[in-house]
């Protein structure tokens, strides 16, 4: 079941005319985690940029700490198995950027900020609460 979750929290992350920077709990519960918005997004795209083969890299929420935090993920595994909400994933199988980036995954990632849907990550972060 972790690739049918993880495919369906990975669409419903983008939007057309998405992007820009959250607001609200989410932009807070960032700050507090990573400093800053442009920290989280460097770190975030830094760590899932190099992971080897197929995988994720996930913003979510830790219950034990009560923070965000990044997490990479291998294959299709979801960061329920080890006791983590997610709140946004990023798919780096090559399935989902080939055609278009060919092995530039870092132009993909860049690309991928401009449809974040940060009102979807705010809402699945305020169910944790």
């Amino acid at each position: 079941g972790g690739g049918y979750d993880n495919h369906k929290l990975f669409w419903n992350n983008m939007k057309p005319n998405g992007g820009g920077e959250p607001g609200g709990a989410l932009a807070d519960a960032i700050n507090s985690s990573f400093g800053s918005f442009a920290d989280f997004k460097e770190q975030f795209s830094s760590k899932t940029a190099p992971i080897q083969g197929s995988g994720w890299g996930w913003l979510v929420y830790n219950p034990s700490s009560s923070k965000v935090e990044y997490k990479a993920m291998p294959n299709q595994t979801s960061p329920r198995t080890v006791g983590l909400i997610p709140l946004l994933g990023l798919d780096v199988w090559e399935h989902a950027y080939y055609l278009k980036y060919q092995n530039k995954r870092p132009d993909y990632i860049a690309a991928w900020w401009n449809v974040v849907n940060w009102e979807e990550v705010d809402n699945r972060l305020s169910k944790t609460k």
